[in-house]
């Protein structure tokens, strides 16, 4: 995947999460396009680029939220990583997989978040509400997925244009 391509998506989420997003709150809940960017990480660019990306889209949540500091890095990491294991199980062309995942990975972000901020002393975040909002936050990503598959294609396809030769990887060698 390529670095600079991959910057300029999660630029273009963030801008996106915090102007338009922000203000476009569907049923009271503010939709989360970077958990989105996280899951279609994962989902289009495997496990390892998936914990990244979701690492990086995480951080830049944390910077932005009033929670504890570090924990929507350590559970989109792992949303990306585990879309990204799910995608090479799957291995499928599908096009109702994008989606798919993409729902089921926004409600288990958004309620490991929750679970999160249980664990770390606000039970006040743990209630039906917030399956409510996981439920919200989902709807909202399984429209915009396509939106963001294409994106993660378009970080993909400069992969294997300006793919290295193996022997120019190492400078040990």
């Amino acid at each position: 995947m390529s670095r600079a391509r991959s910057a300029l998506v999660v630029v273009v989420l963030l801008v996106l999460h915090v102007t338009v997003f922000a203000h476009l709150r569907p049923f009271g809940v503010a939709p989360d396009v970077l958990l989105l960017g996280a899951i279609m990480g994962g989902a289009l660019g495997g496990p390892n680029y998936g914990g990244r990306h979701g690492f990086i889209c995480g951080l830049l949540v944390d910077l932005m939220a009033p929670g504890p500091f570090g924990l929507a890095a350590g559970i989109y990491g792992a949303i990306g990583h585990g879309t990204g294991l799910f995608s090479q199980a799957i291995d499928s062309q599908d096009p109702r997989v994008g989606p798919l995942t993409a729902g089921i990975g926004s409600v288990l972000g958004i309620c490991g978040y929750g679970a999160g901020l249980a664990v770390l002393g606000t039970e006040q975040y743990v209630s039906l509400g917030l399956l409510r909002v996981a439920l919200i936050v989902a709807v909202v990503n399984v429209l915009l997925s396509y939106f963001a598959q294409q994106a993660y294609a378009w970080v993909a396809a400069a992969s294997s244009t300006y793919a290295r030769p193996a022997a120019a990887q190492s400078v040990v060698n």
